[in-house]
């Protein structure tokens, strides 16, 4: 990570900045792009009290910033749930076409729980011009705000329910928003995202296709996830044993 971030001198002159930011908003939208949690993809996790304790502000005021972010100045999008707050035009100028920087950023990026919010960088990512914001406010933000406002790149398409967003570490598996809602509800965080790297390294591996890759965890790859780490597990307990009692594994 990063110990320091850059911030445009050009940020304090915005007109936008200077007209519709209260000082308030400055200083909090300089600490959002600029904490310690933020990382390469711009989406990162941070609770409201994490917030709240390192800017000073009561929890309601946090609460209160994040709607304006979101609603009047459009810079960021956060998601209570799981905690996660998106700073949709930090790519513009953060990111570089580096191999060595796009690697990591492209392990960041896997690990987002946000559907949309993974959605819309694995576009941004992989080049796509026309990209789905998961939500309904305009696309711009920017440190400078007023050249997005009526860039045409912010006029965008809303997310089709049937659209896909490619998973793991080849970027094989595709789910729509739905599936992948589902297969967590189901069966957890955890073991959703470790049937989506076996499925998507047996693709890789093996050239298996199938109609539904969201067909396909239900059917065989969750159970085959699940029969692995059970068997992991057995194996750990079984050297515990033999360690407890002075035999060397």
């Amino acid at each position: 990570m990063a110990i320091y971030r850059t911030i445009q001198m050009s940020f304090w002159t915005d007109s936008k900045v200077v007209d519709d930011f209260t000082p308030e908003d400055r200083y909090f939208y300089l600490y959002l792009m600029t904490n310690p949690h933020t990382n390469l993809s711009g989406c990162y996790e941070i609770s409201i009290r994490q917030m709240s304790n390192e800017t000073g502000y009561k929890e309601e005021v946090i609460k209160k910033l994040i709607q304006r972010m979101q609603k009047e100045h459009r810079v960021i999008l956060y998601d209570d749930e799981t905690k996660e707050l998106l700073l949709v035009n930090w790519s513009k100028f953060n990111w570089t076409k580096s191999e060595k920087f796009r690697k990591p950023l492209f392990d960041e990026i896997q690990k987002i729980k946000k559907a949309e919010y993974k959605g819309f960088l694995n576009d941004l990512y992989n080049g796509i011009d026309t990209v789905s914001i998961p939500y309904l406010y305009g696309s711009d933000t920017t440190v400078t705000v007023t050249d997005t406002v009526t860039d045409t790149v912010s006029v965008i398409k809303k997310k089709k329910e049937d659209s896909k967003t490619t998973y793991g570490e080849n970027s094989l598996v595709k789910l729509t928003e739905a599936e992948y809602d589902k297969l967590i509800t189901e069966y957890g965080y955890e073991d959703t995202q470790a049937a989506i790297q076996f499925l998507d390294n047996y693709i890789a591996d093996k050239g298996y296709k199938s109609k539904s890759n969201y067909a396909a965890i239900r059917r065989w790859v969750i159970n085959a996830v699940r029969e692995k780490k059970g068997k992991q597990q057995q194996a750990a307990t079984a050297d515990d044993w033999f360690r407890q009692r002075g035999f060397e594994i």
